[in-house]
């Protein structure tokens, strides 16, 4: 142990240090400096200790280390089970089971930080049998009779066999272009699956959210349904707690919809207070005794059929809850369910505490809990507010899973007075009471439309003008339009949902596609949105707007996403990252658009210059973006297309762009790798950057083929890739095309026609 400086100076003999006080003590601050690095040295010394074990040597020695035990670097990934300094710990018991698809599993969760499951196509050959080792149970043809084989078909946990494919499942070589027009699933596997070779890697993109005794929306006496907006909403199944190298994947360690075969096979797995879901009738909850798996879709009068005496009929890929006519009509049905979606954007149960501030509410002038004695609905919660004088903070919270019908506009609107702050938040009550809230396990849905309305209380002789009034916004849905009527205000939203199209029906289809989901009429108003969907914004040119990690939908390419309140003129100034627009954009000026996908183009006989235009090109930049080719913007750099003739080859491709699906806005497996490498980092472009999914799946290529057999390759499969098959419109008996009901492009195109016929989903 090294001297401090009090210790090492008192070494020094006396008649020193006594002529050193009588000149200012200079020797005494010398050694202080000495002393200082030496205690310096002193903890380099030991470091080096340390940095020869992985578990606490400094993160530079982290490379050096895997150096020496093989294990090259890869991508850091947020979202990994395992870091780098873990991965390299690791990398010893991996090889231990190099060969097995158990290794072969946990090292493709552990890179990419999703769930994965590794397939031996070879086992699913059909072949001439050895007598000497004999399949009993490896028929040679499809037993139409077992249903659940079928259901399985072509997934991962495919159990049927078949005939050799002698096309490799390795992505084959190919000359690399830039820009990079090859489809992604080329990238990641070849057109081969079943043959001796082949295994295959299955790496799921989404994530389960929970939802616990949030009120089922109700159709009608006996019938209702799981999703808070009233559409269908596909049921996912809650993970399984798994330890690593426990065992191998199965169903229950993945997150993806649950079929009404699994519910009716597996009840005991998939229902109940341990399993995905559970529906309360007047707080009690129902047996699975009393549940039955049925299939509520609508038949010719619209009716769901009928569920047996005495039971609860659920479908799980509709999210539909259908009671038995027997049954006494309960005044409260409460439902515990998992949802689907790829990413933590909009409105979610997931935590939400590291994009908050510190939020003390003994710091608020002004508190309420909805639903308490005080603020027994947000009306009088919103009433007691205004009432409070200019300069109060007031913090509002939305309890639980809550859903509420609101009219907050006129008389009853939100009002902003100068240097006033209002917090809107869903929160989790403790049953505890007081004032314990966290962030999480809490979304809140708001049906109505809501009015804000900034107060200017400085004049023109003050002295010091005092900052606009702020509303700020998390983890809500809201049905319905959220309009800023005037004034100075800064609007922020973090974590919420405006359902595009105002409110979606049971189909999901919008029913007032195109309407605008947040106005913002006139004043000087900053916008802000974070990880947030919502439908087209009308901003007022005399504002700002700021949007990152979001999804702004218009509902159609042709349509308005962002303007002047008319949707016609340009829109406030516009700084947005990392986000998907989908819609025509017209904006004063371009602060900064950086990793965003602009899908837009004109309508027939379009009045607007171009699908993306900005009246100022002098100021702003662009930057790693897919734009329209005939864009008007200020300049760009490194964005797509370079060439206006490959605008249609790199057009980014999406599994689906229907609201309340769960791949809503994910890019699908025939998106140009163009555009998922494009983004600054290397990532996708689009809102889904947040992920660092292109780095991820990158991860599993490069260390899947070291834990490899001898002999063997790989392929990657993306859980979900392919675009969404659309189903038609109910029409006549007959062939042909149909048009939307709503087309604003005005012409026919692949948007706004769908198959009608026989083998229509075929096309």
């Amino acid at each position: 142990m090294s001297l401090d400086a009090e210790q090492l100076y008192n070494l020094l003999p006396a008649i020193y240090r006594t002529r050193d006080a009588d000149n200012g003590e200079p020797l005494q601050a010398l050694l202080t400096v000495a002393a200082g690095q030496s205690a310096i040295l002193e903890e380099n010394i030991d470091q080096l200790y340390d940095d020869e074990f992985i578990e606490t040597c400094a993160p530079w020695v982290i490379p050096y280390i895997g150096e020496l035990i093989g294990c090259t670097p890869i991508y850091e990934i947020s979202g990994a089970v395992s870091g780098r300094r873990a991965e390299v710990a690791n990398t010893i018991g991996y090889r231990r089971r190099k060969g097995t698809v158990l290794a072969l599993e946990q090292v493709s969760m552990d890179v990419s930080g999703r769930r994965a499951a590794a397939v031996e196509f070879f086992k699913r050959l059909i072949v001439t049998e050895s007598m000497r080792h004999i399949r009993p149970r490896h028929s040679a043809t499809a037993d139409l009779r077992r249903g659940g084989q079928l259901e399985r078909l072509s997934t991962a946990f495919d159990t049927l066999n078949r005939t050799v494919d002698v096309r490799r499942i390795a992505p084959r070589l190919r000359a690399m272009s830039h820009p990079d027009l090859t489809p992604l699933d080329i990238n990641l596997h070849g057109g081969g699956r079943f043959n001796i070779p082949d295994v295959g890697i299955y790496v799921w993109r989404w994530k389960a959210f929970g939802i616990a005794r949030a009120p089922a929306f109700r159709v009608d006496n006996g019938r209702y349904k799981f999703g808070p907006l009233g559409h269908d909403l596909p049921l996912f199944n809650a993970l399984a707690p798994r330890d690593s190298f426990s065992r191998l994947t199965t169903r229950l360690d993945v997150s993806q919809p649950i079929t009404r075969r699994e519910l009716h096979a597996n009840l005991d797995q998939f229902y109940g207070p341990d399993g995905s879901i559970e529906v309360f009738l007047d707080g009690v909850a129902v047996p699975s005794a009393q549940i039955c798996s049925l299939n509520l879709s609508d038949d010719s009068t619209q009716s769901w059929g009928c569920t047996p005496a005495g039971k609860v009929g659920i479908d799980p890929e509709l999210g539909r809850i259908q009671l038995a006519p027997d049954l006494p009509l309960p005044r409260q049905v409460q439902v515990s369910y998992n949802y689907g979606f790829p990413a933590e954007i909009g409105g979610g149960p997931y935590d939400r505490t590291p994009n908050l501030p510190p939020l003390d509410p003994s710091q608020f002038n002004y508190l309420a809990v909805i639903g308490s004695i005080a603020a027994p609905t947000l009306e009088a919660a919103v009433t007691a507010w205004n009432q409070e004088p200019a300069g109060s903070r007031g913090l509002i919270i939305l309890p639980d899973f809550v859903a509420l019908d609101v009219s907050l506009t006129g008389a009853s609107g939100i009002l902003l007075p100068e240097g006033s702050q209002l917090w809107i938040l869903s929160a989790q009550l403790h049953p505890g009471g007081g004032n314990d809230f966290t962030y999480e396990n809490s979304c809140v849905t708001l049906r109505g439309n809501i009015e804000i309305q900034g107060i200017g209380g400085a004049t023109a002789h003050a002295v010091a003008i005092p900052s606009p009034g702020q509303l700020s916004l998390s983890g809500i849905w809201i049905s319905g339009s959220l309009t800023v009527l005037g004034g100075s205000a800064n609007i922020q939203l973090m974590d919420c949902t405006l359902v595009p199209g105002i409110a979606i029906g049971a189909d999901g289809t919008p029913l007032y596609p195109g309407e605008p989901s947040l106005i913002v009429s006139t004043g000087e108003v900053s916008l802000s949105l974070y990880r947030c969907i919502t439908g087209p914004v009308a901003a007022s040119v005399e504002g700002s707007s700021r949007i990152c990690s979001s999804i702004v939908d218009s509902g159609s390419r042709c349509a308005v996403a962002y303007a002047g309140p008319d949707l016609a003129g340009e829109g406030a100034d516009l700084h947005i990252e990392d986000s998907t627009v989908i819609g025509k954009v017209h904006v004063r000026l371009f602060e900064l658009a950086s990793n965003t996908i602009f899908l837009a183009r004109l309508a027939r006989s379009d009045s607007w210059k171009a699908a993306l235009w900005c009246s100022r090109q002098q100021a702003g930049c662009v930057r790693f973006c897919f734009l329209p080719t005939t864009a008007i913007t200020p300049q760009q750099f490194r964005c797509l297309p370079p060439d206006p003739s490959q605008e249609d080859m790199l057009l980014p491709k999406f599994i689906t762009l229907q609201y309340g699906h769960p791949s809503y806005c994910l890019l699908s497996g025939d998106t140009p790798m163009a555009v998922w490498t494009g983004a600054d980092n290397g990532s996708q472009i689009g809102a889904y950057y947040l992920l660092q999914e292109t780095q991820a799946v990158r991860n599993v290529q490069l260390r899947a083929p070291e834990y490899l057999p001898f002999g063997l390759e790989d392929g990657i499969f993306l859980v979900p890739s392919q675009p969404e098959i659309l189903r038609p419109f109910p029409v006549a008996y007959g062939y042909g095309l149909q048009v939307n009901r709503w087309n604003p492009c005005g012409d026919k195109n692949e948007d706004d026609l769908r198959f009608v016929g026989v083998g229509a989903t075929l096309i």
